[in-house]
């Protein structure tokens, strides 16, 4: 069983909402928000930060929690992401190493997008509608702590 646990970004940019197209594998040719993985010694909300300034070009201001959405796919593999929100400045220029297409689209081209088979997974939309019905926690919702042992864990440090 392989377990996955990523984030994403709803960006809103001139009431539009920014995807990006995947290049790798067979995902190749999908949209999808601005997202990654997780890193080992990474909380969260870094990792938001990261992968928004990665895959947009442009630092984004992360400003809510919208959810954690769950995909058990067959019986090997489990996705979790966690979707945050927030918006880019005002006439940013988007630029990516990673990625060569990075759209701005309106809801409905979106909604086109996932009826056509366009988008990598059914959370995306799923998580749009539920920030566009006002689904929004404060980034106080979440919440990290960085220590080396727990009672029943120790993590092993590199040297």
């Amino acid at each position: 069983m392989s377990f996955f646990i990523g984030v994403g970004a709803i960006l809103v940019h001139d009431d539009k909402y920014v995807l990006i197209k995947e290049v790798r594998g067979g995902k190749a040719g999908l949209y999808n928000l601005p997202a990654g993985t997780l890193e080992v010694d990474e909380d969260l909300l870094a990792c938001i930060t990261r992968e928004a300034k990665e895959e947009t070009g442009v630092d984004a201001r992360i400003e809510h929690l919208v959810g954690i959405y769950q995909t058990v796919i067959g019986t090997g593999s489990n996705v979790v992401f966690v979707i945050f929100a927030g918006s880019v400045p005002v006439g940013s220029v988007f630029h990516s190493d990673e990625h060569e297409v990075i759209e701005n689209l309106s809801y409905d081209e979106i909604v086109a997008l996932d009826q056509a088979g366009k988008l990598r997974a059914q959370t995306i939309l799923k998580a749009i509608d539920d920030y566009r019905a006002g689904q929004r926690l404060p980034l106080a919702a979440v919440q990290s702590w960085h220590v080396d042992q727990l009672a029943a864990i120790t993590v092993e440090k590199d040297h």
